[in-house]
């Protein structure tokens, strides 16, 4: 009989750090560099889940793994497909309060010293590649590649992960070796290739249910998950987009695709499907090239996937108080380079669905959570 266990994903109160304008800057340029680098690839059995946490009211979410038999919390991506952590006394020892990896403290740890670097919009990391035993969830993987990061960049400072756990396809890797789950599945130690989240929301309290399943679907939803084959090779979680609608009405978009992307907060889409959007929105405005809609606003937006449609709750359409009873839209628009046509689907769909991600299939498939 299969093992069943709970990685749970935490949360910390959120940050003054920056405006709501200056967030939204980020949140496009962490997408845009993230998905600036599309490049044609070939392509290449327990359950377990764990609680998962949230921060800074659903920006993302996290969890405990153990590398070499000391302990982190990883930033869970399926838009990314590498693991990292800082390395004891990295940029230059400067101050931390974050948990870092001393390979003295290993018997396991190996490296050949090859460089790594990776980007992500506002942050990088650069350091060397590594392999040594990777827990969580119970299981354990012998000589996992992972990047030892000697720098990274001051935008991960105030973060409550330590490093990133990518979960998208083997062939995004800068490592160019197989993620953690991969190794799960090649090494036989689960029984099927799918993993899921459900994400919970800060603001109704929801946030303490928030999990990751590993090796199966979580049993409460497994009647009605509607699965979507993945369309590219690539290397994202990349599906087919049905449509969209508001208030029950469809909208008239262009985008035929979509990425699932845990690890970015809004939904980002290009301009004028944004603008289409927007303008079934009772009270929407835009203010230059940011959107933003009615703080009460109950308007109900729907993506359809696979013929079926699912809703957003309303509270995840509203991201950041901007005063005057405004706040930051959760959809934005943005030209992605070499996504003239694509969505990038984050946080404020997916917390309204168990989205599940099944490797030897390449497919993803979403239930309802209501």
């Amino acid at each position: 009989m299969a093992q069943y266990y709970r990685i749970p994903l935490k949360k910390n109160e959120p940050s003054s750090k920056y405006s709501w304008e200056e967030k939204l800057i980020i949140h496009k340029n962490i997408a845009r560099t993230k998905y600036g680098r599309l490049v044609e690839k070939e392509p290449l059995k327990d359950v377990a889940t764990e609680p998962v946490t949230d921060y800074d009211n659903d920006i993302g979410y996290y969890g405990p793994a153990t590398l070499g038999g000391q302990k982190f919390q990883l930033l869970f991506d399926t838009g990314s497909a590498d693991l990292w952590v800082p390395k004891v006394s990295y940029n230059n020892g400067t101050k931390t309060k974050h948990s870092t990896f001393d390979p003295e403290k290993s018997d396991t740890f190996k490296t050949d010293n090859k460089s790594f670097s990776i980007t992500y919009g506002t942050g990088h990391t650069s350091g060397v590649a590594a392999t040594d035993t990777f827990e969580f969830a119970g299981f354990s993987i012998k000589d996992q590649a992972f990047g030892l990061a000697d720098t990274v960049s001051d935008d991960f400072t105030n973060a409550p992960f330590d490093g990133i756990l990518g979960m998208a396809f083997d062939q995004l890797s800068e490592l160019q070796a197989p993620t953690p789950f991969q190794n799960l599945i090649n090494n036989h130690s689960v029984s099927s290739s799918v993993f899921g989240f459900v994400l919970g929301r800060a603001e109704d309290g929801t946030n303490g249910n928030s999990e990751l399943t590993i090796g199966g679907v979580d049993p409460k939803f497994s009647n009605n998950i509607k699965y979507n084959k993945v369309v590219n090779r690539r290397g994202f979680w990349q599906i087919a987009l049905g449509g969209a609608q508001v208030n029950d009405k469809t909208v008239d978009v262009k985008g035929g695709e979509a990425i699932i992307d845990t690890g970015t907060t809004l939904v980002i889409i290009p301009p004028e499907d944004a603008d289409a959007i927007h303008n079934a929105i009772p009270g929407s405005k835009k203010q230059g090239q940011n959107y933003l809609i009615p703080t009460d606003s109950k308007a109900v937006v729907a993506f359809t996937f696979g013929g079926v449609t699912y809703n957003i709750n309303p509270a995840d359409m509203t991201v950041d108080d901007v005063g005057n009873g405004l706040s930051v839209s959760g959809i934005q628009g943005e030209n992605m380079p070499g996504m003239e046509n694509t969505w990038l689907v984050g946080d404020v769909f997916l917390k309204n669905v168990f989205n599940a991600y099944d490797v030897n299939k390449s497919a993803v498939g979403f239930a309802p959570l209501e």
